[in-house]
């Protein structure tokens, strides 16, 4: 999501992944209530975390953001689906995006339907 309001949305973050993939004009409230609610803090610790343990199935779980100034941020976690003690970086983000997957999955939802028919 943008400032603008587009919004791209691919599933839920739950497995089976969801083939459906939509971007469309949003409401860009929305993303200054995600941006409201990130603690800056996090950005000190962009970066790749490759789990040595990747019990379960493994998965490669990315966060970019970009600024105006057209920087990026990137937050990539390599790990498994049953990788025990994965830190408190992971967990944050893992909250950030349910945040932004419910604040779209209306929207999200009636745009499969639409495809759908």
């Amino acid at each position: 999501m943008d400032k603008e309001g587009r919004v791209s949305r691919q599933g839920s973050g739950n497995l089976p992944a969801d083939d459906f993939a939509v971007m469309s004009e949003g409401d860009s409230s929305i993303f200054a209530a995600m941006v409201d609610a990130l603690d800056e803090q996090v950005f000190d610790h962009t970066g790749v975390y490759d789990h040595p343990d990747k019990s379960g199935l493994p998965i490669i779980y990315s966060v970019a953001f970009q600024t105006s100034e057209q920087d990026v941020a990137v937050f990539e976690f390599r790990l498994g689906t049953e990788t025990p003690d994965v830190g408190e970086l992971l967990p944050y983000f893992s909250q950030f995006i349910s945040k932004a997957v419910t604040a779209t999955d209306e929207w999200y939802k009636a745009e499969k339907v639409r495809d759908e028919q």
